[in-house]
């Protein structure tokens, strides 16, 4: 992309540079971007400018914003009268905001180039085979067009501002298979943060439990309490979809409840895993997303719940070797 605009730069600037209208620069961006100087002296350089206290016959805005790993450039250029000269967004995808300032000063030269050879070519231009008299130009004289009075400067307090760390709070349904006795179901809460753009960090808990299963005369019904802190780092960032692979440690607490025979039992566990997973995200809107989290777990631990009745020691439950979960459910972005 910078090479094409490049090319094109250096097409208009041959045409341009003899009418070097001043410009004024606005500029709006987060914290950690370039800031209005170092672009004003970056654009500067590529048109070959000077610092001038004329009066600015282009104004030129340009809003920068951050969303995850993706940087978006608005750029939009007028003449005094308020005239739209033209506007461009530039989409700067796996790139930290700090590293946009070459190119987009590049982008910015190269509009204004343009628009400054637009106002040399309407300047000079005549009917073909007609006789420069003066009375061609007296129509522009007798209907001069209206000047407006740019609005003054903000100070740099009144530029909108900082976007802060990128969050998500979100609320799914699970189902299991291999750590209960049967189908596990339940739910979780999940949250989530993108550092750097290209590392998300994140807690969730969930809640999990299972029909219950025959225990000799008796049932027994399995219920699961854990928390986990998870790691990743997206693969696929794009306006449709999210991809990010994670691992996770997680821990917590497996009871089981035996009724039916003539003395109860009651039995706990502490149980801990260790997995691998990937959390797909969807938009809905411009907040709402929905998630799919697909993991697989290894068991720290497999503690086996046994029932002993007068004749004989009854096995009921013990975790297997792995664990398959499959979490659906709607995150909402936290801004």
């Amino acid at each position: 992309m910078t090479a094409r605009l490049l090319v094109a730069f250096m097409c208009v600037m041959h045409a341009s540079i003899a009418q070097a209208a001043p410009f004024e620069l606005r500029w709006s961006a987060p914290e950690g971007c370039p800031s209005q100087e170092r672009m004003l002296l970056a654009t500067r350089a590529r048109l070959g400018d000077e610092d001038s206290s004329a009066a600015p016959e282009l104004f030129v805005r340009g809003t920068v914003t951050v969303e995850g790993g993706i940087v978006v450039l608005d750029l939009r250029v007028n003449d005094a009268s308020g005239e739209d000269r033209g506007e461009r967004r530039v989409r700067f995808d796996d790139r930290a905001c700090e590293a946009i300032e070459a190119p987009a000063a590049l982008v910015l030269a190269m509009m204004i180039g343009v628009a400054r050879a637009r106002d040399a070519s309407a300047a000079h231009e005549e009917p073909p085979g007609a006789p420069a008299e003066p009375a061609l130009v007296e129509p522009k004289s007798q209907e001069p067009a209206p000047v407006r009075v740019p609005p003054p400067r903000r100070p740099p307090s009144a530029e909108p501002t900082r976007e802060g760390l990128p969050m998500t709070a979100g609320l799914s349904g699970v189902a299991s298979r291999g750590g209960l006795p049967n189908v596990g179901f339940g739910g979780a809460l999940r949250w989530t943060a993108t550092l750097w753009a290209s590392v998300m960090i994140g807690v969730e808990g969930s809640f999990e439990t299972t029909w219950a299963v025959r225990a000799a005369n008796g049932e027994a019904t399995f219920r699961r309490f854990d928390a986990a802190v998870l790691l990743g780092a997206p693969v696929v960032r794009s306006p449709r979809l999210e991809i990010i692979p994670l691992v996770h440690g997680r821990g917590g607490l497996l009871t089981g409840e035996v009724s039916g025979l003539p003395v109860a039992y009651d039995a706990r566990s502490v149980v801990g895993a260790v997995g691998a997973g990937a959390i797909g995200r969807v938009p809905l809107g411009e907040t709402l997303r929905f998630e799919l989290f697909p993991d697989v777990r290894v068991p720290l631990a497999r503690d086996e719940f046994q029932v002993r009745t007068a004749e004989e020691l009854i096995r009921v439950h013990r975790p297997g070797p792995v664990e398959v979960r499959l979490s659906i459910g709607l995150a909402w972005e936290l801004r």
